[in-house]
Formats: structure tokens, C-alpha cells, sequence
């Protein structure tokens, strides 16, 4: 029998309960009421923050920390989307701890950010990564004094036993295609609601509102995908995560400005790069705009 060994310079890999993991795809059915397709969008993004969390408090890794924001997102995205059905003191809480864990750990998360900068600039970084044990330790210990993994376990209980929903929401016993439209007709509503990103840029320049909105129409598209036909809604999804993506890379750049580091864009390219990334993003969002809003 032959043995094969690892490679002496390549880890074997972790377990699958110590690897945080993409969001899990979620499958629905045009059948289902919207009462079910709340509880199930729902248990699949409790489960997912759940696992990530866990991954984060075990390994602090980079990847956990990135997820686990995601996640957090993710579920709050659903929480803001499905608040007219819910009852406040059902959800607030969830909410609220959410939020806290984002806070938690966005320094990790921008740490991490400006240590991959250095490293692609083939700058030192073995301080930063010091200095990144001691914040992991503090965030871990501020996730566990929230009690946040409780919190998931207690809303997950909720949603199964069904005690979530307001009176006068019958509107969840009806197909969760009659719900669906509502929910991402206000999404593309909130997204636009400032006019156009050009207008945005061209008056106060704060395009993280901006941001923040279309991670929410994703979102929302990403939980109803298997409600329409691909044909419709690939170009929705498509043109919304390349237009992401765009005003990550301006968010990027901004953020190197800030903490000094633009020099590793290159000599020169910080405000070439960032007029092309900006008018990229303003072309982006017009086409979006313009898309059959195929949903309604």
C-alpha cells in the first residue's frame, strides 16, 4: 500500500467545522406561502451565522471574520425586508446584536484589509499580525459577552414555532410570489431614492448609503433566486455584483488614502484609478436601473 504524505510547505485542511463558509444557497418553492418562505430565508442565514461565529470564536481566522460580517449582514438584510410582518420585540433584539457584532469586528476585518495591502506591496507585516492576535482576542471576548450565539438559537426557535408574525399579515397565507414583489420593489426604491449614483458623486460624494442599499437588493435576489427564471434574473444579479464590486475597489482606494497607504496603488494611478472605478460605477448603476423589473 502506498502512503501519500502531504507536502512538507502545504497545511492539510481544516476541518469542515473549522472553515467558515459562503452563504448557503436557498432553495424555494413558488408553491410555498410566504409565511414559510420567511421561515425558511430565515433558518438558512441563522444557520449560516451560526457556523461562522463558532468558526470565529475557535480560529479568529481571516476568512471567519470576513464571513461572519457577511452573514450578520445577510440576516439583517432579511430582518430590515420582512420587518412589516414581524413583531418588534420578536426582532429588535436580533437586530440590534447584529449591528453590535459588525461594530465588533470591523476593525479586525479593516486590519486585515491593510495587512493583505502591505503584503502585496512586499512590505513588513509581522507586527500588524501581533497586533492582530491581541484585537481578535478582545472581539471574541465582546462576542461572547453579547451572547450573540444564544441570541441566533432563540430566534431560530422563534421562527419555528411560528410566534414572529404581527396581526393583519394575512398577506403571508397568500403564495410567496405575491409577497416577493413588494419587498423588492422597496429595495430598488431605497436604492434609487437619491437619484442616480452620478448625482450622488456630484453632490455630497457619500456613496456608502448608496452602498449598503444595493448589498441589500442582492441580498434579496440572491434569497428569491430560485423563484425566476434564470433569464431574468441574471442580469439583475450580474450587473449588481460587478457594479458592487466597482465601488468596493473606490471604497478600497479611499480607505488607502486615508490610512496613508496609497503610495502601494502605484506612483500616480490613486486619481486615474479612481476616476475610472467612479465612472464605471455611475454606467453601472444606470444600466441597473434601466432592467426589466421582471419580478412585478
Amino acid at each position: 500500500m502506498t502512503v501519500q504524505l502531504q507536502p512538507a510547505n502545504k497545511a492539510a485542511p481544516a476541518p469542515a467545522e473549522l472553515q467558515a463558509r459562503k452563504p448557503t444557497r436557498i432553495r424555494l418553492d413558488p408553491s410555498m406561502t410566504g409565511a414559510d418562505m420567511v421561515s425558511v430565508i430565515a433558518s438558512e442565514n441563522i444557520a449560516d451565522l451560526r457556523h461562522n461565529l463558532q468558526v470565529f470564536m475557535i480560529t479568529g481566522s481571516a476568512v471567519s471574520v470576513h464571513k461572519s460580517r457577511v452573514s450578520a449582514r445577510r440576516l439583517r438584510v432579511f430582518l430590515k425586508g420582512t420587518n412589516p410582518f414581524m413583531l418588534p420585540e420578536r426582532y429588535k433584539p436580533l437586530a440590534m446584536n447584529l449591528k453590535l457584532v459588525m461594530t465588533i469586528l470591523h476593525p479586525v476585518r479593516q486590519h486585515d484589509v491593510v495587512t493583505d495591502w502591505l503584503d502585496a506591496g512586499g512590505l513588513e507585516t509581522r507586527d500588524r499580525r501581533h497586533d492582530r492576535a491581541a484585537m481578535v482576542c478582545d472581539a471574541q471576548a465582546q462576542v461572547s459577552d453579547a451572547g450573540m450565539i444564544g441570541l441566533v438559537d432563540e430566534f431560530a426557535k422563534l421562527m419555528q414555532a411560528g410566534g414572529w408574525r404581527r396581526r393583519g399579515t394575512e398577506v403571508l397565507d397568500q403564495p410567496c410570489l405575491c409577497v416577493v414583489p413588494g419587498i423588492i420593489d422597496q429595495s430598488v426604491q431605497n436604492l434609487y431614492r437619491a437619484g442616480g449614483l452620478d448625482q450622488v458623486f456630484e453632490t455630497t460624494g457619500d456613496y456608502h448609503g448608496f452602498r449598503k442599499d444595493l448589498k441589500r437588493l442582492r441580498y434579496w435576489f440572491e434569497f428569491t433566486r430560485s423563484l425566476f427564471a434564470k433569464k431574468d434574473i441574471a442580469p439583475w444579479r450580474k450587473t449588481a455584483k460587478l457594479l458592487q464590486s466597482t465601488l468596493g475597489t473606490v471604497n478600497d482606494l479611499d480607505e488607502a488614502r486615508m490610512t496613508g497607504h496609497d503610495r502601494l496603488v502605484g506612483a500616480g494611478a490613486w486619481g486615474p484609478r479612481r476616476s475610472a472605478s467612479v465612472d464605471l460605477a455611475v454606467s453601472l448603476s444606470d444600466t441597473l436601473n434601466l432592467l426589466p423589473k421582471f419580478w412585478r
